[in-house]
């Protein structure tokens, strides 16, 4: 497929970053009443955004994007984010992965929700829920289910129930797509979709899935998406065996056939159907250094039209964002309105059924006071499954005050330098009774 020009690298890249760094300083001018902070301001404005160099910058029907997370510049959400992270005190998060609904027809053996339980959120508690979380400087909705799409009407009142601060993507399989629901979905404020295809093969995604037809389906949408102008990114969950035979190159080839936007690869997680699991979870160092390098070439000159590449270990690396979870930058909102670190994460620190959201924030991020390196799925996910073993526990997360008991011995390791160089985290860890 001929490359649209929606890609740019090398000086195109810089024209971009350029652009953002005249417009920036004069968009915050009013701080000049108070000049050093203003000039502090700017400057770590600067080192955030330098972080995302590695990356291609995408263009979207939004505007010009830096980073899969991070919305698109210069929609009033790119500010909002800005804003969140470097204005706030203490920062807000910035992403969030929501789930509107459990319901699934697929049976994937890696889901990270399937031993969740609970009805879904009643609809009035689930959009006003939303509206709070990007009131707390919120900028990116990845909503999900379950299948989004199977509870059409409900996914579309969520999406027109967020204004323009969060730019809103949809996390679906591709399945149960209907005529129509793209238009609707774009024309209420969706950017994009981020499908999960797990294999460039189809018999191999299809087995994986448990559906026949599941690969096409997920090949379809991304296709639809391209025609909507909708956004589109590929999430792929890969093992160490699929990496080393040449599944990730194989995997962008598919990527840059159904001219996507984004891949996002997912190192596996030992979480919900796989809390335990030890093997095939990319923990081989030379794995891991691979993936990077291709981050990096994928995001480069050198490979012009194909989609960029966000490789979660790239991103979670000690010279780039180290672990987020824990609303440092994102957290988790599942389909019964338990809210978690992460979605990786099986432990809650509250529902909105019972308590304010603004709450239960507070709470965890007294627990994740600030970032550090440590991959809290991979650390602690032995330590949740010996604790739900112990107390007899059967279903997920982990509810709240359980959970207190579990995370308060929880080391996170060395605090991520970026964020230590910007200074915007007070670290401070609280006692086991917070």
């Amino acid at each position: 497929m001929t490359p649209h020009g929606h890609f740019r690298t090398g000086l195109g890249k810089g024209l971009v970053y350029l652009r953002i760094l005249v417009h920036v300083p004069c968009r915050y001018l009013r701080l000049l009443a108070w000049p050093p902070d203003y000039v502090r301001f700017l400057c770590r404005a600067l080192r955030l955004l330098l972080v995302f160099r590695h990356n291609k910058v995408v263009r979207t029907a939004r505007g010009w994007k830096l980073h899969l997370y991070l919305p698109a510049y210069p929609s009033r959400a790119f500010f909002h984010a800005l804003e969140s992270k470097l204005l706030r005190q203490p920062p807000g998060p910035t992403t969030v992965v929501y789930s509107m609904t459990k319901a699934c027809s697929y049976s994937c053996p890696h889901c990270y929700q399937r031993h969740d339980h609970g009805p879904d959120l009643e609809e009035d508690l689930l959009l006003g829920t939303a509206r709070a979380v990007v009131d707390a400087g919120v900028a990116l909705f990845d909503i999900e289910g379950g299948e989004p799409l199977l509870r059409f009407p409900r996914l579309l009142a969520l999406v027109r129930a967020l204004d323009a601060r969060a730019e809103v993507w949809v996390n679906s399989s591709g399945a149960h797509l209907e005529d129509g629901m793209l238009d609707a979905l774009r024309e209420a404020g969706a950017c994009g979709f981020m499908v999960s295809i797990h294999a460039p093969d189809p018999a191999r995604h299809d087995a994986f899935t448990g559906v026949p037809g599941s690969f096409a389906a997920a090949c379809r949408l991304l296709r639809e998406c391209r025609t909507h102008r909708l956004a589109t990114a590929i999430n792929s969950v890969l093992s160490e065996d699929d990496v080393r035979g040449g599944g990730l190159e194989r995997l962008m080839d598919l990527a840059r056939d159904l001219d996507c936007d984004y891949v996002q690869l997912i190192h596996p997680k030992p979480a919900g159907q796989w809390l335990g699991r030890t093997t095939q979870m990319q923990t081989d160092a030379a794995v891991i250094a691979g993936v990077r390098r291709a981050h990096v070439l994928y995001n480069g000159p050198a490979r012009p039209d194909y989609p960029s590449l966000a490789a979660q270990v790239f991103e979670e690396a000690e010279n780039v964002l180290g672990c987020t979870a824990g609303a440092v930058d994102r957290f988790y909102v599942n389909a019964n309105g338990e809210v978690q670190p992460c979605e990786f994460l099986n432990v809650s620190f509250g529902n909105v059924r019972t308590e304010g959201f603004g709450e239960i924030l507070a709470r965890m991020r007294a627990f994740f006071p600030e970032p550090c390196l440590d991959w809290m799925c991979c650390t602690q996910g032995p330590a949740i499954q010996a604790f739900m073993a112990r107390h007899g526990l059967t279903r997920t997360p982990v509810p709240w005050p359980l959970s207190r008991d579990l995370v308060s011995g929880w080391e996170h390791g060395r605090p991520t330098p970026i964020y230590q160089r910007l200074g915007i985290y007070r670290s401070r860890r609280p006692s086991p009774g917070a």
